[in-house]
């Protein structure tokens, strides 16, 4: 007696894969922030200036030039990636065409822009490290390093 038996299915794709097209739809629609734009960042930016910001939305029109807007975690990082305006504007222009990009706005959104390097230098000893304001000058650092890491 033969048995008619359906073929297995097929596993699910894996939901960032299925999900990246998705996304990259829409956020070519929205002009929220080209995928590609955000994929190259590091080398478009450089490695100091892509642990520093990330690129948002790009407004306007073709006809008048477009705005890119940049999210910095802080003032101090808003201050170096506006040092870099020009840089980053001939950057992208490279990449994206001529004219694409003529201004840049820098925004503060207060979240971290990379995560931290991990080998960055160490502060060094001191010589007090042992007395009573060295152990909690320590355990603070520690307290603020746990604190970083578990954002």
């Amino acid at each position: 007696m033969k048995r008619n038996t359906r073929p297995a299915r097929m596993a699910p794709p894996a939901i960032g894969r299925a999900g990246a097209g998705v996304f990259a739809v829409l956020a070519k629609k929205t002009k929220y922030m080209d995928p590609s734009l955000a994929g190259h960042w590091p080398t478009l930016a450089g490695p100091r200036l892509a642990a520093l910001s990330r690129p948002g939305r790009i407004t306007g029109t073709g006809r008048v030039g477009r705005t890119l807007e940049l999210h910095v975690p802080n003032g101090a990082a808003a201050a170096e990636v506006q040092m870099n305006i020009d840089t980053l504007v001939k950057s992208i222009n490279a990449y994206l065409g001529p004219g694409s990009v003529t201004r840049i706005v820098v925004l503060q959104s207060g979240k971290r822009a990379a995560p931290p390097r991990e080998n960055a230098p160490k502060p060094p000893k001191s010589e007090d490290d042992d007395s009573p304001l060295g152990s909690a000058l320590a355990s603070f650092r520690a307290a603020i390093n746990k604190r970083g890491d578990g954002n």
